[in-house]
């Protein structure tokens, strides 16, 4: 492990590009290896809050209960939360990290659409659902969101910035799949 501290930040889903983006400047270690406990903030005005993620012994993460009960749930019982460590990741009422590895989508986690999420394992996409089942491995090297039933996938395809900041960005080249929500390939789309 580096000299380095390790600072995972928690940021609740509705603080504004404004409030965060200082946040985004630091950049987690290069160590892949969670620490035992990791430092959060949730909240900007009350800054760092220290022992926040709990790693137990079988690597499952969790948000302190301390934190747990701030957080804002869903209808179905889960809360965005950002870790600079692990990124962005779903978060049941019991404090339970669910769904880990969350891309990025307008300043804050992907969202479900048909019951699955996006999810990025080693630079592949894949899909879980509310319980943290990984539905769809992680196999795709882009892939957009469910929309009726199916997504678009892609194997070779390139994530490229779309404007100078890379604030957006989208897939280019590759080989594009449709798949059911059972990772299923029920066509192959014509190149345009």
């Amino acid at each position: 492990m580096s000299r380095i501290s390790i600072i995972a930040t928690l940021v609740v889903v509705g603080l504004s590009a404004e409030r965060i983006g200082p946040i985004f400047a630091q950049s987690p270690t290069s160590d892949s290896t969670p620490s035992k406990t990791t430092s959060c903030v949730f909240d900007f005005q009350r800054g760092e809050i220290h022992d926040c993620i709990h790693e137990n012994a079988t690597g499952e993460l969790f948000v302190a209960p301390r934190v747990t009960k701030e957080l804002h749930f869903d209808s179905y019982g889960l809360a965005p939360v950002l870790s600079l460590k692990t990124g962005w990741m779903y978060v049941n009422r019991k404090g339970k990290v669910v769904v880990n590895g969350v891309p990025q989508m307008d300043n804050g986690p992907d969202s479900f659409h048909d019951g699955l999420v996006r999810i990025v394992k080693n630079e592949k996409y894949g899909f879980a659902n509310r319980q943290g089942d990984i539905v769809v491995p992680a196999i795709y090297d882009g892939a957009l969101n469910f929309e009726n039933g199916t997504a678009k996938v892609c194997k070779g395809c390139r994530n490229k910035c779309a404007d100078a900041d890379c604030e957006h960005r989208f897939f280019s080249g590759g080989d594009w799949l449709v798949i059911d929500t059972k990772g299923l390939v029920v066509s192959r789309p014509r190149p345009e």
